[in-house]
């Protein structure tokens, strides 16, 4: 099996027994693996001053951009070097590097870098690849950054400009664009702040208003039913049932993890079951929860099958650890 194939036979086991695929099998068929994906993050879009605030902004459109254009030189997309779109994404790259070191005097001339940055990076994906869907990682940290920044109101605001402009970049009118999704910990109101994002729709995941808590985990079960922006609140950790499911799974290659499942679900519980987000309370981790049960799935995989309860729960107490 080639790795290509590798690869799409582990991104379609994502989807099994998913509501997608089976209740709307054409929709998936005509979508899955279809388009490529900009997967940019905005962690480290900060800095003391103006000149490094802009340099690490550029800095992170500038890591995702480099490694498309090596994994598009090694799949052989790439014929020829003199390709419009190659040369002026490497020349802006280029551009990048050489003030990479220079003093952040120097960054503040280049405000627009990073606007120049993403066009770039935008035209020459949707030509050797299509058009693309776009995720953009803590996509509140550059806002959060200029607030706190002790800068003077002229300097915050020549920042604001910057990326309100690489917003409307990435967003408005941009012709390569098929769908694009934030992430982000702090609500940042696009629209307001001019950024040229008009059509964003935001899903929380704690619920705007008390009174709307029992109607959106209600609603969280028929995703369909139209009842606004608080209808997927429950879909943000896990419940008991899918911890139990996550277990069932794991035990078809560790047989050892359904013979002891309720000591493994109640060591999860007595670990994870903890999630505080807003006004839900006693949810289970994800990130945790799926951690644990990779970390105890990799150490069965090296040892010995354990001959014991003993030994069994010696396992599961060593795979326990805080994960978040």
């Amino acid at each position: 099996m080639s790795l290509a194939d590798k690869c799409r036979k582990k991104r379609e086991w994502l989807f099994d027994n998913t509501l997608l695929k089976s209740m709307d099998p054409e929709f998936y068929s005509a979508h899955f693996m279809k388009y490529p994906v900009l997967n940019i993050s905005l962690s480290e879009c900060k800095g003391e001053t103006l000149g490094s605030y802009i340099m690490n902004l550029c800095g992170c459109i500038a890591r995702v951009a480099k490694q498309w254009l090596k994994a598009c030189r090694a799949s052989g997309r790439i014929l020829s070097e003199d390709d419009i779109e190659v040369d002026s994404l490497r020349r802006v790259l280029q551009k990048y590097d050489e003030i990479l070191y220079e003093s952040t005097d120097i960054a503040i001339k280049y405000d627009n870098l990073a606007q120049v940055m993403f066009k770039a990076l935008s035209e020459f994906v949707s030509t050797h690849y299509g058009r693309y869907i776009l995720l953009i990682d803590e996509y509140d940290i550059p806002f959060i950054s200029i607030h706190l920044a002790e800068w003077d109101i002229k300097t915050k605001k020549a920042a604001q400009g910057i990326i309100k402009l690489l917003f409307q970049t990435i967003f408005k009118d941009n012709d390569n664009l098929l769908k694009g999704l934030l992430f982000g910990v702090f609500e940042v109101p696009l629209t307001e702040l001019g950024s040229g994002a008009n059509n964003i729709k935001e899903i929380r995941m704690i619920p705007s208003e008390e009174s709307d808590i029992q109607s959106s985990i209600l609603a969280a079960t028929h995703p369909h039913s139209g009842n606004g922006l608080d209808a997927l609140t429950d879909l943000f950790w896990f419940n008991t049932n899918e911890v139990e499911l996550m277990l069932e799974q794991s035990a078809k290659t560790h047989p050892a993890i359904g013979t002891y499942k309720s000591f493994i679900l109640a060591t999860i519980k007595e670990w994870y079951n903890g999630y505080y987000i807003g006004r839900f309370r006693c949810k289970y981790n994800p990130w945790s929860v799926s951690s644990f049960i990779e970390t105890l799935c990799s150490i069965l995989s090296q040892a010995e099958p354990p001959t014991s309860g003993f030994q069994m729960q010696a396992i599961t107490q060593s795979a326990a650890r805080a994960f978040w």
